[in-house]
């Protein structure tokens, strides 16, 4: 890569827009969403909150949230509301990323109590495995409305499926959509699935059998790719989403889906501090960007 090319504005770039917003300054037609960061934002509870294991005070700044409503019921139309405020027009296609937190932040909401702790969070459940498992069933289905919800609207939205780690992880949250009424492939509905560790690029070609397309999530992929826990203060000087390693993997996924000729999405966060990572972009064929906070 030259100096020039490391010094270009990434506003060469196919950017889309995002939601929660990190930037509005161009009218993309398309929009994605972390439904993580909306939980995180707009709901602040637990999506499984158990009333039981809430003291008073508690108990009483979840009724003020609720405003007389269920948890489902206010999950769901908050969530729904939120992303369909944010469509407009011009949005040709909303990929909503399912919830892809992980138990340490899942603890630190309102109600978070339910979850079990885990010796290690960033590895832990988070995604399919999650989704899959019977303490999230209920949460689970309550995300899945949502997306059904926008589509009864007729907004084409794409589901994002993150943490799919090996190839049993796309037949089964198959299967639990399914069952959930979301269904691949019924009146047009695409699936992608989130590149967040290097299993989920090194089995590309596997995968996208099973999926209509894929989003590199660049910040969980290089915590994973270099063995560093970015929240861990020691350990900061240590994260570096421009490293050889996760630009390689990154032009090898899209080398791949490139290939079978599906769309991906790149998901970086201040990607202006990144020159070197702008740069790689630029390199890509048919990339599209989503720049998160």
């Amino acid at each position: 890569m030259s100096n020039a090319t490391q010094g270009q504005s990434f506003s060469e770039l196919n950017i889309v827009n995002v939601l929660p917003a990190y930037t509005q300054s161009n009218q993309s037609d398309q929009l994605y969403v972390s439904m993580a960061d909306l939980i995180k934002e707009n709901v602040c509870y637990h999506p499984s909150v158990d009333v039981s294991q809430l003291s008073e005070a508690e108990r009483n700044k979840l009724d003020s949230i609720l405003n007389g409503v269920s948890v489902e019921e206010h999950f769901v139309n908050t969530l729904y509301t939120a992303i369909k405020e944010a469509v407009t027009e011009q949005h040709k296609v909303v990929r909503v990323c399912l919830s892809n937190i992980d138990s340490y932040a899942f603890g630190a909401l309102l109600g978070g109590e339910v979850e079990e702790a885990e010796i290690n969070p960033l590895m832990g459940k988070r995604g399919v495995v999650r989704f899959a498992s019977d303490a999230y069933s209920k949460a689970f289905a309550m995300e899945c409305e949502v997306i059904k919800s926008l589509r009864a609207d007729g907004i084409n939205v794409e589901l994002v499926v993150p943490f799919v780690r090996a190839l049993k992880d796309a037949a089964t949250i198959i299967d639990r959509l399914a069952e959930q009424g979301l269904p691949r492939g019924l009146n047009g509905f695409k699936l992608l699935y989130s590149c967040d560790v290097p299993s989920s690029v090194l089995l590309a070609d596997k995968l996208l059998h099973y999926f209509d397309g894929a989003v590199i999530n660049l910040d969980h992929l290089a915590q994973f790719t270099l063995g560093v826990d970015k929240s861990n203060e020691a350990l900061t000087h240590s994260f570096d989403m421009q490293n050889d390693a996760v630009i390689d993997l990154m032009k090898m996924m899209a080398k791949t889906i490139n290939k079978v000729g599906k769309p991906y999405l790149v998901v970086c966060p201040v990607l202006e501090q990144y020159p070197l990572l702008q740069a790689a972009l630029l390199e890509l064929d048919n990339v599209q960007v989503a720049v998160t906070a």
